[in-house]
């Protein structure tokens, strides 16, 4: 059975086995959750009120992942649709330890306000839970 998470602006539904690891609903610069999983998933959500540079959203999250992993390699853009949006963003590939991590970022304008996306992964496990990133991302758009 799914979980609800519900505070300030910010409503969608998650996976029952994941759990709030940080949230900020305080509207001081944006309201935020992180979620994990009992493996390595880490999934983010920001969301900025009014229009914000989403360009600049993505290039500070690409700067905090190479302050903390010296190896990576980048992929330009990226992007996935969910329903009839289309979220815009960057996906790069890091070394840890003996891991190969994914990490994606991805923003919309939608409702007047800004969301930025943001997932980290072992690749692999990224890969086998892609469908339910989009699936909260739905969630909280359709409640947007």
């Amino acid at each position: 059975m799914p979980q609800t998470f519900e505070q300030a602006e910010l409503k969608f539904l998650y996976p029952e086995n994941w759990n709030i690891i940080e949230q900020q609903t305080a509207p001081s610069v944006c309201q935020s959750v992180a979620l994990q999983n009992e493996g390595t998933i880490q999934w983010s959500v920001y969301r900025y009120d009014d229009q914000m540079d989403t360009e600049e959203l993505i290039r500070q999250a690409v700067r905090a992942i190479h302050a903390e992993y010296e190896e990576h390699e980048e992929t330009t853009s990226y992007q996935i649709n969910i329903g009839d949006e289309e979220l815009v963003g960057i996906r790069i590939f890091f070394n840890y330890l003996d891991f190969i991590l994914c990490m994606t970022a991805v923003t919309i304008f939608k409702n007047d306000a800004t969301y930025l996306f943001v997932v980290q992964a072992e690749s692999r496990e990224y890969d086998e839970n892609e469908i339910i990133f989009r699936a909260l991302a739905t969630s909280l758009l359709n409640n947007a």
